[in-house]
């Protein structure tokens, strides 16, 4: 005899698919949802493409500032100081004082040392301290 003991084997036959299995395998839970992703990633697209769409036609139509009237709008005034100008008109110093400095620097506008100090001028007339203290700089300048 032998010291080996007996072991005892039983094979069992079950096709794949048979009630009473307790897992699903791995082709099965692939095989249920198949387009998923895909259609999420489809609606996810035309989500943002109709979204392109939208921002894109709503824009409207572009606005357009009328230009003002006026001896403002002659044809020789830059653009860049018309708004200084209405003011100037109206009295501001300030503006005036700006419109000195543009025109002295040539700042935005062509330089014309002789129209800024003109603007300066007036500036100090009507009470601007700030104008009365660069136009005595630049005569102090000047005189050197």
């Amino acid at each position: 005899m032998t010291s080996d003991p007996v072991q005892r084997t039983q094979k069992i036959s079950i096709q794949a698919g048979t009630s009473g299995q307790t897992q699903a395998s791995e082709a099965q839970e692939g095989a249920s949802r198949p387009w998923t992703w895909k259609l999420l990633l489809g609606f996810g697209g035309i989500l943002v493409l109709g979204g392109a769409v939208f921002l894109l036609s709503s824009r409207g139509p572009e606005a357009r500032v009328p230009k003002p009237q006026g001896e403002a709008s002659k044809v020789g005034t830059p653009d860049a100081i018309r708004a200084y100008l209405d003011q100037a008109q109206t009295g501001d110093v300030h503006a005036m004082r700006m419109l000195g400095v543009m025109y002295y620097y040539g700042l935005n506008v062509p330089q014309d040392r002789e129209e800024g100090l003109r603007w300066y001028r007036q500036a100090a007339e009507k009470g601007s301290d700030a104008a009365r203290e660069d136009l005595a700089r630049l005569q102090v300048g000047a005189a050197k």
